[in-house]
């Protein structure tokens, strides 16, 4: 009888863990980012409707989108993610994003590292044919390692604003991330993590 009790729960066990594991492969995104935990996540139409009230985004054509909330004392942080159909129709879509919103073309200045443009961009509101002066034209930050994704910032909307694209062989995502927290130097490491995690 006590061989009966253990093989059920150990199937009630490995039921749970099956389940939560194969909802964990819904998402996109991890359970930590940094010290920042996961709090909520969306896939499908309520994501996809989520971004099509986003300013930047809304010009992504969509296949797959994802949003999600991480949380710490910190800070909150929010991420969307658009899938597009193909990883031509994404880059094309990003970089059509990245001119609308004021930001490089990814072309000029991809030797140099150190662009002299960039200590004046924060100056720039409204020069970036945005809206308003609540958003700054997008700069790109210096904080990966590596050449790609270029990470852009910009302020909008009393935020610090995150947009970044990552593409393999056959597929294309769109990252925006807005976050919270008062602390850049937090944000930035937080950030930097997404980008190499999600």
């Amino acid at each position: 009888m006590k061989k009966v009790y253990i093989i059920i729960i150990v199937a009630a066990v490995l039921a749970v863990f099956f389940l939560y594991s194969s909802d964990a492969k819904k998402s996109i995104f991890t359970e930590k980012v940094g010290d920042m935990t996961l709090t909520r996540y969306e896939t499908g139409e309520t994501a996809a409707q989520q971004v099509s009230n986003m300013y930047g985004l809304k010009a992504i054509p969509i296949s797959k989108a994802y949003s999600a909330v991480y949380k710490s004392r910190k800070g909150t942080m929010r991420i969307w993610a658009v899938e597009a159909p193909d990883h031509n129709a994404a880059n094309d879509a990003f970089n059509a994003m990245n001119s609308m919103l004021g930001g490089s073309t990814g072309h000029e200045g991809h030797e140099y590292s150190g662009d002299v443009e960039q200590t004046d961009s924060h100056k720039g509101h409204g020069d970036a044919g945005i809206m308003n002066e609540n958003f700054t034209k997008p700069v790109k930050l210096e904080i990966m390692e590596f050449v790609k994704p270029e990470v852009y910032t910009m302020y909008a909307n009393n935020a610090v604003n995150y947009y970044y694209f990552k593409m393999n062989y056959n597929m294309g995502r769109v990252y925006w991330i807005i976050f919270d927290s008062p602390d850049m130097d937090y944000q930035v490491s937080i950030v930097k993590q997404a980008v190499m995690d999600i």
